[in-house]
């Protein structure tokens, strides 16, 4: 039974025992938290438990996204757009490639429906599909859309023109500024194995070629790194030039001591222009000062213009006989001269210029020689002026080592016809050179004569003297080549007589020629 509490004193405390006040008072608590603790961590692994498998649940029972559709795309030389119709789609997938298939594709993500891209070539042809993304699933790709970037600037105007028979000239047109270009040639039409050229002006020569295979040229516009800027220029199709012709003259000019140079020099000039001459030997061209101070000689070049040059414009050297070329056509390569010994004699040194020169548009080398014989017509000049056509013919051979083609132009002074009797004409022909005015269909005879019968001395008279056998005084000869001209130069009204100032007492010989 249980103890009578009563059996204290009265008034007396009685403590309850420790253990029984833990026991009995906070326990039940500690139970009560627990459970709810328990009850917590379990809601709440079921939470993470239950969460995925419903998301998979959502995510497999959610319908496959689809292919966007209207795919639109707008592009500029390096750079372009991408917008497509948006779809029920968290994502999508843009990918483009140079190859239909996609085999080298590039590939981004974006969560709108646009897409810029950037870095891209110019004038090249991409291909741009676009697929759905929602939930981890991707949809099929659009149908691919075909897109090509555009150029900064148009193609250059081209034009090619057979520069030499190794060698074409490219030259074209464009309104590009600050830009280079890049040139290429090729047998090939498909330029599958080009010589390339990059360059800064609006022209280049391809040198190095062969004759007869024909050439594919183009060009386009690039930027000082490379860059594409223009498309490719339409191929031209060329050949290299077998032949062209060559124009040549000789031309005593008529010192200027003996009065109205000031009023010749141009017409002078103006004889030798009107004729496209390309190499000119020029007689009587002295080192006599003239108005303005220069030489006669040189007061020709100037009178000619910028494009014209003298092969030796020494005081000293060659005296009267001067060698006159325009640089745009010709290329002097090496030059020189002798002296004609015993001259002297019969008054000033008179002297043999050579040049080897180099034909621009063929790439052809020439040997020139230009001389001034003695003058008179007596009989004791007749074998010096025979021996100094041997001399000629000497250094002819010898500067052309047998090799080059050689034109030999001169006045000769010769009181002889242009038969064997002539000594000059026999050493000169019997040297192998041919009379371009002999009438034998044989190369080197002149297929065209123009006032072939008008003599060379026309001592400043209106009325042309013409005599087909007239003693031969300015004369070309050549070694075996075609002459499609020989011309007399003479400015002649519809009657026959000399118009404008007449500016020599001699008239220019033009032979127009092509080398072999």
């Amino acid at each position: 039974m249980p103890k009578d509490r009563r059996s204290a004193p009265r008034g007396a405390r009685v403590a309850p025992s420790s253990r029984s006040r833990r026991s009995g008072g906070r326990r039940p608590r500690l139970r009560r938290l627990g459970w709810v603790a328990v009850v917590a961590v379990l809601a709440i692994a079921g939470a993470l438990v239950v969460w995925p498998v419903t998301n998979l649940v959502e995510s497999a029972s959610a319908p496959a996204p689809t292919a966007p559709g209207q795919v639109t795309i707008t592009s500029e030389d390096t750079t372009a757009t991408a917008i497509w119709d948006r779809t029920p789609a968290t994502g999508f997938r843009v990918q483009y490639s140079e190859d239909l298939d996609f085999t080298d594709e590039e590939v981004q993500e974006v969560d709108r429906n646009r897409l810029s891209l950037q870095s891209l070539v110019p004038g090249t042809t991409y291909f741009l599909r676009v697929a759905s993304v929602r939930g981890g699933r991707v949809s099929r790709p659009s149908q691919p859309v075909r897109f090509t970037t555009g150029f900064r600037h148009p193609a250059p105007k081209l034009v090619v023109e057979s520069k030499t028979s190794a060698s074409l000239r490219a030259r074209w047109t464009s309104d590009a500024k600050k830009v280079k270009y890049e040139a290429q040639v090729d047998r090939d039409k498909t330029f599958g194995s080009p010589r390339t050229r990059t360059v800064s002006k609006r022209d280049v020569t391809f040198t190095k070629l062969a004759y007869k295979p024909t050439y594919s040229v183009r060009v386009r516009i690039v930027d000082r790194r490379g860059a594409t800027l223009s498309p490719w220029s339409e191929p031209e199709r060329r050949k290299t030039s077998r032949s062209a012709p060559l124009r040549v003259g000789t031309f005593n000019v008529l010192k200027s001591s003996n009065g109205g140079w000031a009023a010749r020099r141009l017409a002078v000039a103006e004889t030798i222009r009107s004729q496209e001459i390309d190499v000119v030997g020029l007689q009587e061209a002295t080192p006599a000062t003239v108005a303005g101070g220069l030489r006669q000689y040189a007061d020709v070049v100037r009178a000619l213009g910028p494009d014209w040059a003298l092969t030796e414009d020494s005081t000293g050297a060659t005296g009267e006989a001067r060698t006159v070329y325009n640089r745009k056509r010709v290329e002097l390569i090496n030059h020189g001269y002798q002296e004609i010994p015993g001259s002297t004699r019969f008054g000033v040194m008179r002297y043999i210029t050579w040049a080897i020169f180099e034909q621009k548009n063929t790439g052809k080398e020439f040997v020139f020689l230009n001389t001034h014989f003695i003058t008179s017509k007596a009989r004791s000049r007749f074998g010096p002026r025979a021996a100094a056509a041997g001399q000629m013919v000497r250094l002819a051979n010898s500067v052309s080592q047998g090799k080059l083609p050689v034109i030999i132009a001169g006045d000769f002074n010769s009181a002889g016809l242009r038969n064997g009797s002539n000594g000059v004409y026999r050493a000169f022909t019997g040297g192998g050179y041919i009379d371009p005015l002999v009438r034998s269909g044989r190369l080197g005879a002149a297929k065209n004569l123009v006032n072939a019968d008008l003599k060379t001395v026309n001592k400043g008279a209106r009325q042309p003297r013409r005599d087909a056998s007239a003693p031969m005084i300015d004369h070309i000869f050549v070694s075996p080549m075609r002459v499609a001209e020989w011309e007399t130069v003479a400015k002649l009204d519809a009657s026959g007589r000399y118009i404008g100032t007449i500016p020599s007492d001699h008239n220019m010989i033009r032979l127009t020629v092509y080398l072999p």
